[in-house]
């Protein structure tokens, strides 16, 4: 069976993702004052992310509303870049765009939850 995509790229993408998850995770876990809020918080991220990222609806056929939504989403630039990757044979190359976006989400959700942890500490 011939392989199509490259799993070194699918790695790198997949840890920039990882990355922007984490942070998100954090960034929740600085604001909850206890377990049952953070849960509820990261609600508001996670039913978002499933519905306006495309992974079950096409995101072109959606409202702009919801369309300029997700590209505040990282599942959205993950999602494009693992189907490429793997349906596609594409490149990291052909999808830079997709990583530059998921490692500035990154910076920025560690950036805010570095700032937030410093004033929750001090």
């Amino acid at each position: 069976m011939r392989q199509a995509g490259d799993i070194a790229a699918l790695m790198v993408g997949t840890l920039f993702y990882v990355f922007a998850l984490l942070s998100l995770g954090l960034l929740i876990s600085t604001r909850a004052q206890n377990q049952m809020q953070a849960l509820q918080m990261s609600m508001v991220f996670i039913m978002p992310s499933v519905f306006f990222s495309g992974f079950i609806f096409p995101r072109e056929t959606m409202p702009w509303i919801f369309y300029a939504i997700s590209t505040c989403i990282p599942a959205t630039y993950y999602i494009e870049l693992e189907r490429a990757l793997i349906l596609r044979g594409a490149s990291l190359g052909d999808f830079w765009f997709n990583l530059v976006m998921l490692a500035g989400m990154s910076t920025l959700l560690f950036s805010l939850c570095a700032a937030q942890f410093k004033k929750k500490i001090a």
